[in-house]
């Protein structure tokens, strides 16, 4: 008699392929950025930072996806190597706001169309339709999964 776990086969499950996916396009771009001094969470704290410039530790834990005590330690790396630094905000004087430095931005920049590279290597033998529609699966994916959180 089967039952439902007997049959899960984690070769098919989304969650195991994703993760499978996501750790070797990972682990490879994070190899390219060791010269640049910079770790995978690093850069995409900087990514997020670029894209949304003056984020919070909260805005930026969920746009980076990390979690907030490790994205202070992250934070700090960053500060220390003069990439980020921390303004307090406008409107809350006891909220800061992480934004780059003028050489962070550079930095940011001069990575951009390496990861872009990356990015074009997985999708390579994807036509522009089948790209479109995973990245849309992929934020349905995301937002299908806010209750899990």
């Amino acid at each position: 008699m089967k039952t439902p776990t007997s049959e899960h086969d984690l070769e098919k499950a989304i969650p195991f392929l994703l993760a499978r996916a996501g750790a070797r396009m990972g682990n490879a771009f994070a190899k390219a950025l060791k010269p640049y001094g910079l770790s995978l969470s690093e850069w995409r704290v900087c990514a997020s930072l670029q894209h949304t410039p003056r984020q919070t530790l909260s805005e930026l834990a969920t746009h980076a996806s990390t979690d907030l005590s490790a994205l202070s330690r992250i934070v700090d790396r960053l500060a220390a190597n003069e990439l980020v630094m921390r303004e307090k905000c406008d409107t809350d004087k006891r909220a800061v706001r992480i934004a780059l430095t003028e050489r962070g931005l550079a930095l940011t920049l001069e990575l951009i169309p390496l990861a872009q590279h990356y990015e074009a290597v997985a999708i390579s033998d994807f036509s522009p339709a089948e790209v479109k529609t995973l990245r849309a699966m992929l934020l349905r994916l995301y937002a299908n999964a806010t209750p899990l959180a």
